[in-house]
């Protein structure tokens, strides 16, 4: 049971590698043209009123699909009351959002925010059509599908999205994007993965999915608000173009830490929600879980950060070259996500939502007090405030993993001293090689990838440290071996 649980793991881990390379690449690359295309104010107005579309999302799934994929069979009658659930609850947001639209538009000072509001919140509406299917995939750990789903959807919403920009739309082209994304991904999920349809709601499947989901429902809403908090202060307080600056450095740091530890999340919740039940062998999970993906995302947020300026100037345009400092502040709150997410992932395999939910309350008081004293030094105080939350988040979402896993913060540090040493080490040296030279943008940015990315690997490998061992003896083996039988 342990080797297919553990080839589970690795094709799984393959797709979503695959999905980084395809789907995620792809939307990156189609945010970098859009970026060229459109001005900072425009990706500052929708980055306005995406605190909306977060809180309302998170309170549309209403932790259910964290409580289904923990099921061992998922049954006809909780498909279908989450199906039913989800999609009252969306009509129902949708709803508020469209005659509260106006007053979304006075508070930011912004007109256009109103009819912005009332077509972008129609994938809310289509999001929770498609999302038991997309739990069910998850629950099967099948991203091959939805690894594919996401690719076609990703290039037909991003391509029209550019043809829009192209031809003028502005604004309307990012709203198009999105809305599109949602409409493309729920028929392809649909087609891809049949369900007949029945529109019953089962009472005592409410009872179980919502009895695990609530206090999840409430700690994910606390969360969604204090990470999306800081966007509406930038676009209350400063500017719609500052809150544009600081949206597509916050759209870099997303690609590269956010989406890869969300990414991690979708594949180890299921596959440790297996080994509940034995802790030795849940405890080593997570031990690989946080070195491997120490080893990825800890050098790429470092570099990112070094070679922030060069970034900005290839990709976007120099007219985003004040994103630079926001970049690297976000680069350096990246290197956490994963860990945070890892520690907290504990808790929810375990069942134990009510610790979730009491360590939120405690996280969400020390980063409000952080925020109000940072907005008193201006934007960069407030996007430190931000940093600091993230260090300080560590700290708390580590104690329960001391408690039941016997897996403290200092081990966990210890386990990713070679990924952290070795990634500062081929930082710095990018650093100190970009500031001796005076080469042009691209030849920096080409230097930095290659040069930094060489020694942190030649390190790992000059040392023969646990994840190299691990990636070239086991993971990449099995991984050749799976390719080969799909």
């Amino acid at each position: 049971m342990a080797d297919n649980l553990k080839d589970k793991s690795v094709k799984a881990f393959f797709w979503v590698v695959v999905d980084k390379l395809g789907s995620s690449t792809s939307n990156f690359l189609i945010t970098i043209i859009l970026a060229r295309l459109l001005s900072p104010a425009e990706f500052g107005l929708l980055a306005m009123v995406m605190i909306f579309f977060e809180l309302s999302s998170t309170f549309i799934q209403s932790g259910f699909s964290f409580a289904l994929i923990r099921e061992e069979e998922i049954s006809e009658d909780d498909k279908s009351t989450t199906f039913v659930f989800n999609l009252v609850v969306a009509v129902g947001c949708y709803g508020l959002l469209f005659f509260t639209a106006p007053a979304i538009a006075v508070f930011f000072d912004q007109p256009m925010l109103t009819s912005i509001v009332r077509i972008m919140g129609l994938m809310l509406i289509i999001n929770a059509s498609g999302s038991i299917q997309q739990t069910v995939l998850t629950h099967r750990i099948d991203f091959k599908t939805q690894t594919k789903i996401r690719f076609i959807t990703v290039v037909l919403s991003g391509g029209i999205a550019i043809l829009l920009a192209y031809l003028g739309w502005g604004v309307w082209a990012l709203v198009a994007k999105l809305l599109l994304n949602e409409l493309f991904n729920t028929i392809l999920l649909w087609f891809h993965n049949t369900w007949r349809l029945r529109l019953v709601f089962s009472r005592t499947s409410f009872q179980k999915l919502f009895g695990f989901g609530s206090r999840l429902l409430a700690e994910a809403l606390i969360d969604k608000f204090f990470r999306q908090i800081v966007q509406v202060l930038i676009g209350k307080f400063f500017s719609v173009v500052t809150l544009g600056y600081y949206s597509q450095a916050n759209n870099f740091t997303n690609m590269a830490a956010n989406n890869f530890q969300q990414a991690i999340q979708k594949i180890t919740y299921p596959i440790l929600s297996k080994l509940k039940d034995d802790l030795s062998r849940l405890k080593e999970g997570y031990r690989q879980v946080i070195k491997m993906s120490s080893f990825v995302i800890i050098p790429i947020m470092i570099l990112m950060g070094v070679l922030a300026e060069p970034l900005l100037s290839v990709t976007v345009g120099e007219k985003w070259l004040p994103a630079t400092l926001f970049l690297q502040l976000l680069c350096a709150a990246g290197i956490t996500y994963h860990l945070n997410s890892i520690n907290l992932d504990l808790l929810l395999v375990l069942g134990r939502v009510d610790l979730c939910l009491r360590i939120e309350i405690v996280k969400k008081i020390i980063t409000g007090i952080l925020i109000v004293i940072g907005i008193q030094f201006g934007i960069v105080g407030l996007i430190v405030s931000q940093v600091i939350s993230y260090y300080i988040a560590i700290l708390i979402n580590s104690y329960y993993t001391r408690i039941f896993l016997h897996y403290p913060l200092r081990e966990q540090l210890r386990d990713v001293t070679s990924s952290l040493v070795f990634a500062v080490i081929a930082g710095l040296t990018v650093a100190l090689i970009q500031a001796s030279v005076d080469w042009p943008p691209l030849i920096l940015l080409l230097m930095g990838i290659a040069g930094g990315g060489s020694i942190y690997i030649g390190l790992h490998w000059v040392f023969k440290s646990d994840e190299f061992r691990l990636l070239l003896d086991d993971l990449m083996p099995r991984a050749y071996k799976l390719i080969l039988k799909s």
